[in-house]
């Protein structure tokens, strides 16, 4: 996936936003990291201690409510995703062991008076788990960056290029039938695919930049990308 230059303004926006908009910058990790760490949950061992919905929100109400913890992420070079998933691995474990101990001293607390066995959360990150994770991610990151390319197109009254990239790139119609069916000449159809293809990779370098990548990994991250969307591993 090529694109064109990406401006450093835009690299630095989690950077600039931590630690003095705090409550912005946690509801975008919300709303982008949900879904993909519920994901991880429902694959793994750690669906065995309670519903993915609320050790996900549990998490983020523990974590996002203190001031250093991106700063953290930012010192450790991470991609967001992979910190936020160490993250929440430690808070089920630890979740787990007090409500173990609880219970040990006769305190049934959540769930009632049922045993608990060993806590055999993983130490490490479960590998199909993990998979499904980034796949979620990509899937979400592609699908934003589509719909603002596609609503740009739209505003411009460009909207049939939309349909012949989509068309031709998504559903892989020849441009011989993509290209009417978009109302567009078929001579003309290469260089709009290529003109849309550019834009989508712009916004997702964009996209990737706000998530805190550097300029240096936005064409690998934009490899793993069309890897996981695609289907394969990262």
């Amino acid at each position: 996936m090529t694109r064109d230059h990406f401006p450093t303004t835009h690299q630095t926006w989690l950077a600039e936003h931590i630690g003095s908009a705090n409550s912005e910058v946690a509801v975008h990790v919300m709303e982008r990291y949900f879904e993909p760490l519920r994901t991880y949950v429902k694959g793994s061992s750690l669906r065995n201690f309670g519903d993915s919905v609320d050790l996900v929100n549990d998490f983020f109400a523990a974590r996002l409510g203190d001031p250093t913890y991106l700063e953290r992420w930012l010192a450790s070079g991470l991609p967001l995703r992979r910190w936020l998933l160490n993250g929440l691995l430690l808070h089920v474990r630890n979740r787990a062991i007090s409500e173990s101990r609880r219970r040990a001293r006769g305190d049934a607390g959540v769930g009632g008076g049922a045993e608990v066995g060993p806590i055999d959360i993983a130490a490490t990150t479960e590998p199909a788990a993990l998979a499904a994770l980034e796949r979620a991610w990509a899937i979400a990151l592609v699908t934003e960056a589509h719909d603002r390319i596609r609503a740009g197109l739209v505003s411009e009254h460009r909207e049939n290029w939309w349909e012949c990239f989509r068309l031709h790139v998504l559903h892989g119609l020849p441009y011989a039938d993509a290209c009417p069916i978009a109302g567009v000449s078929t001579v003309n159809g290469a260089n709009i695919v290529r003109t849309v293809s550019k834009r989508l990779a712009s916004m997702l370098a964009e996209l990737l930049s706000r998530e805190g990548v550097a300029e240096h990994d936005l064409d690998a991250e934009l490899e793993v990308i069309q890897r996981l969307v695609r289907g394969g591993d990262a």
